[in-house]
């Protein structure tokens, strides 16, 4: 198998000046994973991933607005350990 044959044929290109959001939202409607940043005055200057945009969200340069931000409970990863029940004991 080569690169062509795993490739996506669909390649969407941003400039620069795009915002992250606005970025994300057209990967999204595309259904791909990265864009092409192209600036006009330059030959495709980078490459903007999914990791990228999750990099910027995890690190707040991507604030959230303030009337969708929510209050949720933190999830732990953490396995649970057989036996243990997730019920606080009674006493």
């Amino acid at each position: 198998m080569q690169v062509r044959d795993g490739m996506s044929k669909v390649v969407l290109s941003i400039g620069p000046a795009h915002t992250l959001r606005e970025a994300a939202s057209l990967m999204t409607k595309r259904k791909v994973g990265s864009a092409v940043v192209l600036d006009p005055d330059r030959s495709g200057i980078g490459i903007l991933t999914e990791r990228d945009i999750l990099d910027a969200i995890g690190s707040g340069q991507i604030p959230t607005p303030s009337s969708r931000r929510r209050t949720s409970p933190v999830i732990s990863s953490s396995p649970r350990r057989p036996g243990h029940s997730s019920k606080p004991p009674t006493r």
